[in-house]
């Protein structure tokens, strides 16, 4: 029976995979995009998920170095700046 620990890592090796299988498919012009009524981004939400998941790291599985400013949950909405689609996939 796996651990909490290694249940944990399980499930966010899964979620990770799911989203690193589409990165590839993303363009530049799809980060603007938005899904009616949201008023975000895919570019807001791609770095949201990069912020939540280190935060993850940081606090579920102790990555005390792990430095991160959540700059869409400081701002709490889609500011337009995400943009920049190779730094939001390295």
């Amino acid at each position: 029976m796996a651990t909490q620990t290694e249940h944990l890592t399980s499930l966010w090796k899964e979620s990770r995979t799911r989203l690193e299988n589409q990165l590839s498919s993303i363009t530049t012009f799809d980060l603007k995009k938005k899904l009616a009524p949201s008023p975000n981004s895919l570019g807001f939400l791609l770095r949201h998920i990069v912020e939540v998941e280190l935060l993850f790291a940081k606090n579920v599985f102790g990555a005390k170095g792990t430095k991160i400013i959540a700059k869409t949950i400081i701002a709490q909405h889609d500011t337009g700046e995400w943009t920049d689609l190779e730094k939001l996939i390295l």
